[in-house]
């Protein structure tokens, strides 16, 4: 029988971006289907009790900034820390949220990118409609599409979700783009 990774991302995490650069290949190579699924970061830190976003602590701010900068030349992906990171993402998770569950991965490839490798302004509607379409823009105000991004946050909390990125094959939890390796281990048998 087919595996099938549960990728839970939001665009504004820096290593939800770095794990979709790599997450297909890993589903490729493993024959499993892969399903994205877009959530609310901010929403799972309330829901766990995070106070302090991971990442902006000024102790570890400096640290991320170097690792990020080390991962982009590692992999060879394009990486410019945004001006105005970290930005509001209601937006455009309502957007990849509404689209038919074939549509999520390039556009959410398209928003990484916008975000991550050209710093454009994703918090912004007019941006995103030129990205994505104003028709999907539109849709995200529809209260089915707020639920059903509700809905995704709420359910990878209770399967025990704290951060972005996470993954889930059946029961199995991998968290971080640097615990794929164990993920395709685990495919593996």
């Amino acid at each position: 029988m087919k595996k099938q990774i549960d990728f839970y991302f939001d665009v504004v995490s820096p290593y939800s971006y770095v794990a979709s650069t790599l997450i297909e290949d890993v589903a490729q190579r493993c024959n499993a289907d892969l399903l994205w699924n877009p959530i609310l970061l901010g929403g799972i830190f309330k829901a766990v009790g995070t106070s302090n976003t991971p990442g902006l602590t000024p102790e570890k701010k400096p640290y991320m900034l170097k690792d990020l900068q080390r991962l982009s030349r590692h992999y060879g992906i394009p990486l410019q820390m945004p001006p105005d990171f970290p930005v509001r993402t209601v937006l455009v998770m309502r957007v990849l949220s509404g689209l038919p569950p074939e549509q999520i991965p390039q556009a959410a490839h398209t928003l990484f990118n916008a975000y991550w490798a050209d710093n454009l302004d994703i918090a912004n509607r007019d941006v995103v409609a030129s990205l994505i379409g104003q028709e999907a823009v539109e849709r995200a105000g529809m209260h089915k599409v707020k639920d059903a991004l509700f809905k995704n946050t709420e359910e990878a909390v209770k399967r025990g979700a704290f951060g972005a990125p996470t993954f889930f094959v059946e029961d199995e939890m991998f968290f971080g783009h640097d615990r794929l390796p164990l993920l395709e281990s685990h495919l593996r048998g």
